[in-house]
């Protein structure tokens, strides 16, 4: 039988950690919901009057994205303004010393009490033109494991193996020692050449020299992307216990005196009601009573049987169920084999499960 009993604050038990799952997507995927898009910064003339007819847009699994929207909506969201960037900010790594990749901002619109002009981060800089890269959500979980990107592209005659910082970064592992210094050379080859946006799934390729092909090519000449999920995992502790001489009763009707046998019953036949099924079987006077049938029906038995009655007589655990506030059973858990509740010990059970 089962028997009831609140469980203690104290005796529960909450932690949680993070698990990884490693993905691997190329550019034939697109039906899984990753693609890459191209980014145009477009001019005045494009911005207006929007038509999807003539607007510069490419095709993907049937589906038509535009180039010009997409690459505000990106500049928007990551780049256009440093205070209101999303994701990682590195305003450590420096800037070239090229003029043209130097942008000031005076400090004081996001630090207080400085007038130290700092530069936007050379890190996150989109030019005219771009690729973004979209992983969904369904793969990467609650974000993208920092360190865990490898892009690989064969769009040209050298294959670019492009990976990630830790800190939002893309850089090409062919210059990872010039990158490691933070001194790109004058090709601003070691530099950064795109950013990933690990919270959101979003992968863009910046740089609009060598590297402007990067995800752009299908094939054999196509790209592949390696990345690790990220998931939290809680689990979820309950110590359950039967103090001594708990939990010793039973209501087993093979117990119960005058009903140690068996009884033989049906067949009984199955009706349907309103869409209800009703199975026939005389619940009503069977499944109330322990002794013998006579014509006033079964009578409720109390009285045990001598086996039941002996001192050596004990229950025994089998199941465990959770249950909320609302009687709703949430949990359930099985002993590996009946567990004897010994009227002089008492039992402590552990229940645990993870839940995401």
């Amino acid at each position: 039988m089962s028997f009831r009993k609140n469980i203690e604050l104290e005796d529960v038990l909450l932690s949680s950690f993070q698990t990884h799952k490693a993905f691997e997507f190329n550019d034939s995927d697109s039906g899984s919901g990753f693609f890459s898009v191209p980014l145009t910064k477009g001019s005045d003339s494009t911005l207006y009057g929007f038509s999807a007819t003539t607007a510069t847009s490419t095709t993907i699994s049937e589906s038509v994205y535009y180039k010009i929207p997409t690459y505000h909506g990106i500049n928007n969201l990551y780049y256009k303004d440093i205070r209101t960037m999303r994701g990682y900010i590195d305003y450590i790594r420096g800037v070239p010393t090229s003029s043209n990749a130097v942008i000031d901002y005076t400090s004081t619109n996001f630090l207080e009490d400085t007038t130290l002009p700092l530069k936007k981060p050379y890190t996150r800089q989109l030019h005219d033109s771009g690729t973004v890269i979209s992983v969904p959500q369904k793969f990467y979980g609650e974000y993208i494991k920092p360190g865990s990107v490898t892009l690989t592209d064969d769009s040209t005659n050298s294959t670019y193996i492009l990976k990630d910082d830790s800190y939002g970064n893309l850089y090409d592992v062919e210059y990872s020692a010039s990158y490691a210094s933070r001194v790109p050379n004058s090709n601003y080859s070691g530099s950064v050449v795109g950013n990933i946006f690990y919270n959101d799934g979003i992968i863009v390729i910046t740089e609009t020299g060598s590297y402007s092909s990067v995800a752009t090519g299908n094939g054999s000449d196509g790209f592949s992307l390696k990345f690790s999920s990220t998931q939290t995992i809680y689990e979820r502790e309950y110590v359950c216990v039967v103090d001594e001489n708990e939990f010793q009763h039973t209501t087993n009707k093979s117990l119960k005196a005058g009903r140690s046998g068996s009884v033989l019953m049906g067949p009984f036949v199955t009706s349907s009601l309103r869409g209800t099924e009703h199975d026939g079987f005389p619940y009503q006077t069977v499944g109330y009573s322990t002794s013998s049938y006579d014509v006033n029906g079964y009578n409720i038995g109390t009285e045990l049987i001598g086996e039941a009655t002996h001192s050596d007589f004990a229950t025994y655990v089998t199941t465990i169920g959770l249950y909320n506030d609302n009687n709703e059973l949430l949990a359930l858990g099985k002993t590996a084999m009946p567990i004897k509740n010994d009227k002089e010990l008492a039992l402590t059970f552990v229940v645990r499960f993870d839940t995401n």
